[in-house]
């Protein structure tokens, strides 16, 4: 199935059926990869004979968004963007080294920050120590990617309460970014669960929303 959904994609963007298609292709453009789309996720739905494929676009974050009805034979039914949803904790210090805040939590995070070191730029020194926590990278709806992050923090409850109050960190960093030309920046939802949840941490979230791309022509 997968095979036969990414050779549609590529027939539909070289020969597009559909307008939306058409007018994606004047203002963006997809990446490629050994000729083929380059795919950064297929979510089969079977339970709603569906299935969805993430396209990732040159220079942006968001992604090209192919619908698929599996009913029966498999049918593109639809083609639109869909955001990039990023989260992630950092709770960072200038009083601890970063072997002192590895210390407090008995699991190991995404990465951790040592001042001195280079950010990812390579232009700039970071003036603190800290851990970094991040959900899942792939294409993942809002709170399907909150509650992954929390399942890892969830992992040592005591010691996340006690690194966000010796670090004076509270927030959960959400970046979600649009494409400016879809026009459909849906509200926040997120599950009475998900607040619970984060109080007993002692967390909050904070969010940075952008639109980036091109109006559409």
């Amino acid at each position: 199935m997968t095979t036969t959904i990414i050779d549609i994609i590529t027939d539909e963007l070289l020969n597009p059926t559909f307008e939306m298609t058409r007018q994606y292709l004047k203002i963006l453009e997809v990446k490629y990869e050994d000729n083929k789309p380059k795919i950064a996720k297929i979510d089969f739905q079977e339970n709603q004979n569906q299935a969805i494929a993430y396209v990732e676009v040159k220079n942006e974050s968001f992604y090209l968004e192919f619908v698929f009805d599996t009913t029966e034979n498999i049918e593109l039914t639809g083609v639109d963007t869909y955001p990039f949803v990023g989260i992630s904790y950092m709770p960072t210090s200038k009083e601890f080294t970063t072997e002192e805040l590895l210390k407090i939590i008995t699991f190991s995070p995404t990465r951790a920050i040592t001042k001195g070191d280079f950010f990812s730029n390579g232009k700039f020194k970071y003036t603190y120590n800290g851990l970094v926590f991040e959900t899942f990278s792939e294409p993942g709806r809002l709170e399907r990617k909150i509650k992954y992050l929390l399942d890892i923090l969830e992992t040592d409850l005591e010691g996340i309460i006690r690194l966000s109050k010796l670090t004076s960190t509270r927030p959960l960093f959400v970046t979600i970014v649009y494409h400016i030309g879809n026009g459909n920046f849906t509200g926040l939802y997120l599950e009475s669960d998900i607040v619970d949840r984060l109080s007993k941490l002692g967390l909050e979230l904070t969010f940075d929303i952008y639109a980036t791309g091109n109006k559409f022509q």
